[in-house]
């Protein structure tokens, strides 16, 4: 059960990674959004609550908005969607990664994670990832909200798309094959947290 759910993650992460075509991993504006504005929000390293084993973390694949998932809610805003604080994890894998933010894998349940990675837009980002499955965006807030699943067969991923200025926050949430992860919705899951909390993500 906890292989499958690490092997969900790491296919969500290549996918979301590999959001473009571009080889240009300079930060791109969205649509409307002056080169002048980027430079000032651009991203910049912030404490982290573990040890960053990585010196370039953020770097110009991901630095396209400062918002950071790792520090981004408190204990209690967590803990209101049964995710536990302390088993925070960081997502990069290696030095350099296209993109940024943390998992809380609650064992044998679901592993909630949220990632930063640069993009212009949500529909350039559908465009460059034709393997995923669209669902309808949503509306949350005025803003809209991309959603999609990694088409295996289960439904058991299930992922929303912010935009925030140059950069797309991705939220994911993937089900545990256990009795309880098979008995929980995923989609439901996500776009829940992504509604509560998006007040947080700027842009």
């Amino acid at each position: 059960m906890i292989a499958k759910s690490g092997l969900l993650v790491l296919i969500l992460l290549s996918v979301v990674a590999c959001q473009t075509a571009n080889t240009n991993t300079k930060a791109v504006p969205a649509p409307g959004y002056s080169q002048a504005q980027a430079s000032s929000t651009l991203g910049t390293p912030i404490p982290l609550p573990f040890e960053n084993r990585f010196p370039n973390r953020w770097n110009d694949s991901n630095n396209g908005t400062p918002f950071e998932p790792c520090v981004a809610y408190t204990d209690r805003e967590l803990k209101r969607f049964d995710v536990d604080p302390s088993v925070v994890e960081d997502v990069a894998q290696v030095d350099g990664q296209g993109t940024r933010g943390c998992r809380w894998f609650m064992r044998d349940e679901f592993d909630l994670g949220q990632v930063v990675t640069n993009a212009s837009s949500l529909s350039e980002y559908r465009t460059a990832s034709p393997e995923l499955r669209w669902l309808p965006d949503l509306v949350v807030d005025g803003r809209i909200v991309g959603s999609f699943v990694i088409d295996d067969g289960t439904d058991s991923t299930c992922s929303t798309y912010v935009q925030s200025f140059g950069a797309g926050v991705v939220t994911n949430v993937v089900a545990s094959s256990s009795q309880k992860g098979r008995a929980m919705n995923a989609c439901a899951l996500v776009e829940d947290f992504t509604r509560a909390y998006i007040e947080k993500i700027p842009g």
